[in-house]
């Protein structure tokens, strides 16, 4: 996974170096094109303020700082595990704050995932009924922690008594908003919801529905106590963190043993079972819930490297769609063809970067006359069309345009879809084809 995550970190690189050189290949377009169409381009592919932060975020985001809460035993580890997919959670940097509390790091190979601020059950604590000094410490080692936000667990089948725990989170979120003058997100996490009768089921494909509700009573009673105490919560969760791993050479071994290998065998362990359960949809709350947008960001590349190449990918298709549609009102015929090949080329030239190959405008055109056959033809006499089309203009003022656009915009998002599933999912130039014929369809 380490090598996958630094190729794909590349990745995103290259598609930002090919992204800053927009403004050169727009300078350099004929001088045929209007200054008015070229002013467009540019604002419309280096002002989307959306793509903008999507590029920033390549090089400006930083580990997200979470703050756990839990009981002894509740898997706090094998959270962290689950949620970065990777055997993560061996413990680096470990700088004990108070008796109850540690920060760490989670690390794959020297790349640093997230930063952990582990509270180790504080508020199951007898000696602490008494000791005000010590709680009044920890919330400040939390406030100095500064955490993106406030992960609560709890045992889905253990209820324990945690009134403690909310009345310590809830004083902990009050003066967090106190000091920084911002609500500190808290998602609360429902986790071991493998352990739940019937327990022999581990894969979440195979729970049953009874299975099912027994999970959801749990998150309700949680929920119960959670509001009854006034603590405000963004999102509360139930989940399976379960893993099993084993080494590179395919030898099975249980969390215990672990610890007990070198430290290569544990940075090449691999999972032998996975039988996590909700872990996207909590991810989905904690990206969500971080209001801090390098933070955002940084959860995304330790953790959705996929999901970010796809996320962008998908936004410059929509871009370069909705710029092609704009391109396609101007009112002379013929005059934007030369600017829709361009603008679907650079779309196309994006994509494959995202992909780590080398792309430029002409190997971009040829993907697109690589569609080819039947395809390609319905592309050519989709421009003629769409080009014709304008002739209207003649008896009905901007009808002809109003066609041109719609027609424009259904092309361009038809190959985007093609360039992504040939060069982001690694699909057969046929398979990226009937993608692009699927596209037109669904869209026409």
């Amino acid at each position: 996974m380490k090598d996958d995550n630094v190729k794909i970190e590349q990745r995103l690189q290259n598609m930002k170096n090919i992204y800053l050189k927009a403004g050169k290949i727009l300078d350099e377009l004929p001088d045929a094109i209007p200054s008015k169409i070229r002013v467009t381009l540019k604002e419309k592919i280096l002002g989307d303020s959306d793509l903008k932060k999507l590029m920033e975020g390549i090089d400006e985001h930083r580990p997200p700082r979470l703050f756990l809460i839990g009981r002894t035993g509740v898997g706090k580890s094998s959270l962290i595990n689950a949620i970065c997919g990777s055997y993560a959670a061996a413990i680096s940097d470990v700088r004990s704050c108070t008796e109850t509390a540690e920060i760490y790091q989670c690390k794959e190979g020297s790349r640093v995932l997230m930063e952990i601020l582990d509270t180790r059950g504080f508020a199951e604590s007898e000696s602490l009924d008494s000791s005000v000094s010590a709680e009044e410490m920890l919330i400040e080692q939390i406030n100095e922690f500064s955490p993106d936000c406030a992960i609560m667990m709890l045992n889905c089948t253990h209820r324990d008594d945690v009134n403690a725990d909310v009345a310590f989170l809830k004083r902990v979120t009050s003066r967090y908003a106190d000091v920084n003058k911002i609500r500190l997100p808290v998602i609360v996490v429902v986790n071991k919801a493998d352990e739940m009768a019937p327990s022999r089921f581990k894969d979440p494909d195979e729970y049953p529905q009874i299975k099912k509700e027994k999970i959801k009573e749990a998150v309700q009673y949680y929920k119960g106590i959670i509001v009854r105490n006034g603590l405000k919560i963004d999102d509360i969760i139930a989940v399976s963190s379960l893993i099993d791993w084993k080494t590179a050479d395919g030898m099975p071994i249980d969390a215990e043993s672990i610890a007990n290998l070198p430290k290569k065998d544990i940075e090449n362990l691999q999972m032998d079972f996975d039988g996590r359960y909700n872990i996207d949809e909590l991810l989905n709350a904690l990206e969500h819930a971080i209001l801090d947008f390098e933070a955002q960001m940084g959860l995304r590349m330790a953790v959705r490297l996929d999901e970010v190449i796809h996320r962008i990918a998908s936004h410059l298709k929509s871009v370069f769609s909705t710029l092609s549609a704009t391109v396609a009102l101007t009112p002379v015929p013929v005059s934007d063809i030369y600017i829709l090949s361009i603008l679907q080329a650079f779309l196309v030239a994006l994509i494959a970067s995202l992909s780590g190959r080398d792309a430029d405008l002409d190997t971009a055109k040829e993907f697109i006359l690589s569609l080819g056959g039947v395809a390609g033809l319905g592309y050519s006499f989709r421009l003629i069309a769409q080009q014709a089309s304008k002739l209207l203009n003649v008896f009905w003022p901007g009808s002809g345009s109003a066609v041109s656009s719609t027609v424009a915009y259904l092309g361009t998002n038809a190959i985007g879809e093609a360039a992504i599933s040939y060069y982001i999912d690694g699909k057969t130039i046929e398979e990226a084809k009937k993608k692009f014929e699927q596209a037109k369809k669904e869209n026409s």
